[in-house]
């Protein structure tokens, strides 16, 4: 019961990223229950957030080993090890998980970051345009919201792959510009490379407010 509470107060608080409130409830867990299925990989997306490569690395390949090969266990390695900048190993695990990828957007993101990684200049670009990311969701933080869709404009513009920019930009017009318009045409650019649901409901919000505008 308890551990049960603790699982679900680590996913709420991954969602509202909280990281370090998600590692702390993970941890809870794995001190009582070291081998319960999925926690390493919720932690070590927590040490993931927070920049911890290593931390990261360790979990992932912890339960890669303990569970076997499966989409999700894959792609976050190669996710991990392209935030990480090591186009090597982030190619070697997006290889191993596209032939088991069946949603198109997933589909393309892994072919496009295997090209990437096989370009030095297109990775440089990658590892560029993750650095605008982080500065446009700062500044949105901040609430310099002009800022931000300006570092997030040039998030995309050095990788159209980028679909948290992508999402984001959406997010600026829809709840501070009010103009549904523009938010679905970079929700639709977003959803183009992930099946993320979150990143699917924003688009469906967006384009249910615009049937609702007069002369729509």
């Amino acid at each position: 019961m308890r551990t049960r509470w603790w699982e679900r107060a680590g996913l709420n608080s991954l969602m509202t990223q909280k990281y370090d409130k998600a590692e702390e409830y993970f941890r809870k867990i794995v001190a009582v229950e070291p081998h319960r299925y999925g926690i390493g990989h919720n932690l070590a997306l927590a040490c993931l957030a927070q920049e911890r490569y290593e931390e990261a690395e360790k979990y992932l390949l912890i339960e890669l080993e303990r569970y076997g090969e499966t989409l999700v266990r894959l792609k976050s390695l190669g996710d991990l090890y392209y935030i990480w900048a090591k186009p090597e190993k982030c190619k070697e695990y997006y290889e191993q998980a596209l032939p088991l990828c069946e949603q198109i957007g997933d589909k393309r993101q892994l072919q496009h970051r295997i090209a990437q990684c096989g370009s030095p200049p297109a990775f440089a670009n990658g590892m560029k345009s993750l650095e605008s990311l982080r500065d446009g969701n700062k500044k949105m933080a901040e609430k310099d919201f002009d800022g931000s869709m300006s570092s997030l404009k040039e998030a995309v513009e050095l990788d159209a792959c980028n679909f948290q920019a992508w999402n984001n930009l959406g997010a600026l017009e829809l709840n501070i510009n009010k103009d549904a318009a523009a938010a679905i045409k970079y929700f639709e650019k977003a959803v183009f490379y992930t099946s993320l649901a979150g990143i699917h409901a924003n688009l469906g919000k967006a384009r249910a407010i615009l049937a609702k505008e007069p002369n729509k």
